[in-house]
Order: C-alpha cells, then structure tokens, then sequence
C-alpha cells in the first residue's frame, strides 16, 4: 500500500497479545519495531465499527504535522482482538493540492473580458447549446430530433448561424454533418412560421 502513496502513508502493524509494533512500512512517525503499541485493548470494542474499522481520524505526528488515519483490528479465532493494521497518511500535500484548486475556482474569480469575448459567437453557441439541453432535461446523446430542431431554432433566434462558419461549428459542436443543421433549420423555421400563423389566428 505504501508503494501507492511513497512517502505519504505509513502502514503500523501491532500485536495486541505483546503489545509491542510488529511491522512498519513507510515510517512517517518515527516509531521502531519493537516499540511499545500503548493501545488500551479494554476500550477498544468501543471505537470498532461494524467492520471491524476505527476512524477515519485526525492525529497530529511527532513534527507537528497532521495525519489523517484509520485503524482495522485483527481478531483471532475466538473473535478476539489479536492485532491492529493501523494506516496514517500525510495531509500537508492535499492541503495544498485543494488550496491551489480553490485558487483557481470560480470563487473570488473577476467577470471575464467584455473586450474578449462580446464578438465571440462560438462562445455563445456554446452556452445556448448548454442551457437549451438543461431546460429540456436531455444531454447531446440522448438528444431526439425534436431536441435537435428546438437547439438549430435557439441558434438561428441567436443570429449564430448567419456567421460566418457558424454551420460547420454547430454541425462539428452537436455531432453531426452541415447538411443535417440546414435540414434542422428548414423544420425549425416551418415550425416557427405555423406557431406564428396560429397566434395571429388565435388573436383575429
């Protein structure tokens, strides 16, 4: 296991019948083969989990630093307490690892570049897509034709798809050829002229 996370977690094994540690791989915590466990077995039924896990739980290690442990008891055949797999890791480097994340997150972030991107219909393409497959609750594979035709009429409502390449970018960006976005907005648009034929009806 130690392998996985070098020098980053210590794997203590200790024998409850001496007392003593019996195996240490990765020493983080300065302990030696040999040392006293200092486990107090009478309580320890008390902390075990159906599984026979204690933790996950914080301890601070002999340099200050904080380490994050859990403790699995080994039990003999009697269903005794024999021995404890204890496993610490280091959190120093997830700490910072979350901090760098943080730093990087929305949180705190400046609005973005009106200079950069107030001409950037890709990027406008890409949010329309976006909040039309989340209103109609659909995903890009799971998208039917009537979704497919509800997201062509948000781009041409947009005037996205009289730019300049914008066919080729929404055929690329849906996953599918030019000639089927040109087949989409021809159903979009009669769709869009028979409902606008039904309200004026509906308003004579």
């Amino acid at each position: 296991m130690t392998r996985l996370f070098p020098g980053q977690l210590e794997v203590v094994l200790h024998d409850l019948r001496t007392g003593k540690i019996v195996g240490i791989e990765g020493n983080l915590s300065n302990r030696a083969v040999g040392d006293e466990s200092l486990v107090e077995t009478e309580s320890l039924e008390a902390d075990v989990d159906d599984a026979d896990i204690i933790g996950p739980y914080a301890q601070t290690n002999w340099n200050g630093e904080v380490l994050r442990s859990f403790t699995a008891v080994v039990r003999d055949e009697d269903r005794r307490p024999s021995g404890l797999i204890c496993v610490n890791m280091r959190t120093a480097a997830f700490a910072a690892a979350a901090d760098l994340l943080a730093a990087f997150s929305a949180v705190g972030q400046k609005p973005r570049s009106k200079a950069l991107f107030a001409q950037d219909w890709r990027e406008a393409a890409n949010a329309l897509i976006a909040e039309t497959l989340s209103e109609r609750g659909m995903t890009l594979v799971t998208a039917r034709r009537t979704d497919k035709v509800a997201l062509v009429a948000a781009l041409d409502r947009a005037g996205i798809l009289e730019m300049r390449g914008s066919p080729d970018y929404a055929a690329k960006a849906l996953g599918m050829s030019r000639a089927s976005i040109y087949n989409l907005l021809k159903d979009a648009r009669r769709e869009g002229a028979s409902a606008g034929d039904n309200e004026t009806a509906e308003v004579a």
